[in-house]
């Protein structure tokens, strides 16, 4: 009795709440480990993968003792989900395990345990109210007919933006933080190049017709080219080694054509607009190095097109010139934009009934489809921002724009106020023309529910918010920003 009055008093210890607080989290360790072991005894299949399990199980509590490294882990861990495979696959689950117990340990150490205020600026009470509020529509979805799989894929992908705070704090506290996050957007990238490039290297050497060859695209994750492009961009003009701007030049050089043979109009214009922000604001000789990376870039495209696709590259310059041709007429023209504008019509319908509330995630709407020629149902609507509306009413559709403004307001201020030494200021003006660029592509291509995006954006608004918060620290830090001179 005598005990609890003191800790109803004084508050608990720290030895009481760090004992306690080892309890639990292992608990949850053990919790998650019986999830595995029902995994794999209702699915005999992946019994072989049991050992596999374990060892990742060790690795994890092994990475949670080194915060950085766990948050460059799950970062790069990231391109297990980036793709749009039906079902879900082994490492998806274990990352969607993993990813879940990252963001529960972070804010369980730093609001119980730690007590730390993770909320000091507005906007980051704001976008912790919005995913509290988010999560809360998740009952009233299911009174208009939501579906149960698409709630959970939606507020899965919503949950991404919880990366922000673990990447404000790397990138305030940790010397190294903004270093790692870079790289890891980065590594991510490369990954997704990679695999694009593999998979229409693929549909190349299978099609059958001349058509199919012109016409042919990588289209998926297209953000996830265009960010790091940026960031590389930025890195190559204030990376001072050789072996340093060589390595950034043809990271921009592999995700610009990575971009193109997604012939995703919308992210080519995105694209060209976030680093013409950059070419804007960017000193006479910083302007003259991006000049220089536009022409290298070009022809480095163009000679590696022509040494990889050897006879095939007359026709797919021919589906990309048309591609390109179309930009000026195809939202008078192109079908499947037509398409999506017939989208936002039949969500309006809804908008209209119940404009302030929402009808919450997974609710699907009906509107007639001109592709196919029959009435659709579904949920995923392209306009971002007619989804928000449809599906989080006037409250959601103005915290999220409010957190777009402010962020893009915070970026360019580090820039403009020089509120930070060279490299975090140009890598806050990459910010800028990133978060303008996905601006334009939400209104074709909703980013709100798709993991890639919603991911993207964490960690723009996470650097960002680093910065901003680390005050001082960042007016002297290029020396521990920029690769070294080895040469």
């Amino acid at each position: 009795m005598h005990a609890a009055r003191d800790i109803a008093q004084r508050g608990p210890s720290d030895r009481w709440l760090g004992n306690w607080g080892s309890f639990i989290l292992w608990s949850g360790f053990g919790f998650l480990l019986l999830i595995l072991l029902f995994i794999t005894w209702a699915a005999p299949d992946i019994l072989p993968f049991l050992p596999f399990i374990f060892l990742a199980g060790a690795g994890a509590i092994v990475l949670f003792q080194y915060p950085l490294l766990n948050l460059a882990t799950v970062m790069c861990g990231f391109v297990l989900i980036v793709g749009f495979s039906a079902g879900l696959g082994i490492g998806e689950a274990l990352y969607g395990l993993y990813y879940l117990a990252f963001l529960g340990h972070w804010f369980f150490t730093r609001l119980i345990l730690n007590g730390t205020d993770i909320c000091p600026r507005r906007e980051e009470r704001v976008l912790l109210l919005f995913l509290i509020l988010a999560t809360a529509t998740i009952p009233i979805s299911f009174v208009f007919g939501a579906i149960p799989s698409f709630v959970m894929g939606e507020w899965l992908s919503l949950t991404m933006l919880g990366f922000y705070w673990p990447i404000k704090e790397a990138v305030e506290k940790h010397p190294k933080g903004l270093k790692v996050v870079l790289g890891s957007v980065i590594f991510v990238g490369l990954y997704v190049l990679a695999r694009n490039l593999l998979e229409y290297r693929s549909d190349l050497a299978n099609a059958e017709a001349v058509w199919q060859i012109a016409t042919s695209r990588a289209i998926t994750n297209e953000s996830l080219l265009m960010v790091p492009g940026l960031f590389c961009i930025v890195l190559f003009l204030r990376t001072r080694s050789w072996w340093g701007r060589a390595f950034f030049l043809g990271a921009v050089l592999g995700l610009f054509a990575g971009l193109i043979l997604t012939q995703s109009r919308a992210y080519w214009v995105a694209y060209f607009l976030g680093a013409g922000i950059t070419f804007l604001f960017v000193p006479g000789k910083d302007k003259l190095r991006m000049l220089t990376v536009g022409v290298l870039s070009a022809a480095g495209v163009f000679a590696i097109a022509y040494i990889v696709l050897g006879e095939y590259l007359l026709l797919v310059l021919t589906g990309l010139f048309d591609r390109f041709l179309t930009l000026e007429t195809a939202v008078t023209k192109d079908i499947s934009l037509i398409n999506r504008f017939l989208e936002a019509k039949g969500v309006w319908l809804h908008i209209k009934v119940n404009p302030v509330l929402g009808y919450g995630m997974g609710v699907p709407y009906r509107f007639f489809n001109i592709t196919y020629l029959y009435s659709e149902s579904k949920t995923f609507v392209h306009n971002g921002y007619v989804a928000l509306w449809f599906k989080f009413g006037i409250w959601g559709t103005g915290m999220m724009l409010f957190l777009m403004l402010r962020f893009w307001m915070l970026s360019f201020g580090n820039w403009w106020k020089k509120l930070a030494a060279p490299t975090p200021r140009i890598i806050s003006l990459a910010i800028t023309g990133a978060i303008t660029a996905l601006a334009v592509t939400a209104t074709t291509a909703n980013p709100f529910y798709q993991n890639d995006l919603m991911f993207m954006y964490a960690v723009l608004w996470g650097i960002v918010g680093g910065i901003r918060a680390g005050g001082k620290r960042w007016m002297n830090s290029d020396s521990e920003l920029a690769i070294p001179d080895r040469s």
